[in-house]
């Protein structure tokens, strides 16, 4: 018998069916129970604290085009189904820039169009900016930049997050959510390397966004794909923001900011994946490509974190969304959102 999804796909393949090119909560689903099998085994998905005031996952770094990315993908949004997160946050890095990689990417999406009943907002990455490296699909960087501009490149990504900038914020069950981006690349200058480039409007109106604050004595939430310089137990991270000092200034006036990054792809445990100065630093890994501390790759593995937020405090967990379990030793508490000398509690 031809379920649901396989009939998806198999229009998808086809053509059928428009594009999500909206970062728009969708309908709750219209389906009976029978439609997909809930699992019932207390390993194979998580359930939000009834205590919690919100929760929300980070995945970040899917790289969809690469090998078994799909499919980790798809373990995400699989787990999400039976776990009913508030909204899960795509930290950069989905593919390489190129409209194949959006096609691929809301073709998934489409298939579980009818499951995704939450907000998925996204952040742009370095490798949003890699079709420059593509002559007519196939990977040239001899002929860099391809005709590509940062403009283009920046339109791409757009189209997906469905926003006019690839800054913005929105409010999720009343808490704070700000999303950074690069706004150019090594196709403006080569020294850009794969750094973020912040201008001084972005900057100018995170500060603005973040005295906003509905809610001073709550936790903020800002995502940016490339991470500034930062120590932790396990020894100092290096940066890649080209203006990494005025952000870090602006973020240090709010010690109830935690900043999540990705693009180092390192695992997630407890001495390496957060940061604590002046405000919290948290690591999320690679869904398709994670790296242990040596660079090598962990292969069947696609991990990510799920965030609850109580009153007080954040709790922080690593999850394998691909193993369907968490990952050891990868859980953490911050405590005191309204102190300045909050602290981070490893589990």
């Amino acid at each position: 018998m031809i379920t649901r999804r396989t009939l998806l796909k198999n229009l998808v393949g086809l053509g059928v069916g428009a594009l999500l090119w909206q970062n728009v909560l969708l309908p709750e689903p219209a389906i009976s129970s029978s439609t997909r099998t809930k699992n019932t085994n207390i390993k194979q998905h998580w359930k939000k604290s009834p205590q919690a005031k919100l929760s929300f996952v980070v995945v970040s770094d899917i790289h969809i085009a690469r090998l078994n990315a799909v499919r980790n993908f798809s373990a995400v949004l699989n787990s999400n189904y039976n776990s009913k997160p508030d909204a899960m946050i795509v930290n950069g890095d989905l593919g390489d820039g190129l409209w194949r990689d959006y096609n691929t990417l809301n073709n998934e999406l489409t298939v579980n169009k009818l499951e995704v009943n939450y907000p998925i907002h996204w952040t742009i990455g370095n490798h949003e900016f890699y079709g420059a490296f593509y002559n007519y699909g196939l990977w040239s960087p001899k002929t860099f930049p391809n005709r590509e501009t940062d403009a283009s490149a920046i339109d791409r990504f757009l189209r997906l997050a469905n926003r006019d900038n690839v800054y913005g914020d929105t409010w999720i069950n009343d808490y704070h959510f700000i999303f950074l981006g690069s706004e150019k690349s090594r196709m403006s200058d080569m020294s850009y390397t794969d750094a973020a480039f912040l201008s001084d409007a972005q900057l100018d109106w995170l500060r603005n966004a973040l005295i906003d604050s509905k809610h001073p004595n709550q936790p903020i939430f800002v995502f940016l794909h490339q991470p500034i310089p930062y120590t932790t137990l396990g020894g100092f991270q290096p940066g890649y923001v080209l203006q990494w000092k005025k952000l870090d200034a602006i973020l240090s006036q709010h010690p109830e900011v935690i900043l999540f990054n990705g693009h180092i792809h390192y695992v997630l445990d407890q001495k390496n994946m957060t940061s604590k100065e002046n405000f919290s630093i948290v690591n999320s890994s690679s869904l398709a490509s994670p790296i242990d501390r040596n660079r090598k790759p962990i292969l069947n593995s696609a991990p990510g974190l799920v965030v609850e937020v109580y009153k007080g405090k954040v709790v922080i967990k690593g999850r394998d969304f691909l193993k369907a379990d968490w990952v050891p030793g990868a859980e953490i508490t911050i405590d005191g959102i309204k102190s300045s000398n909050q602290a981070i509690k490893h589990s």
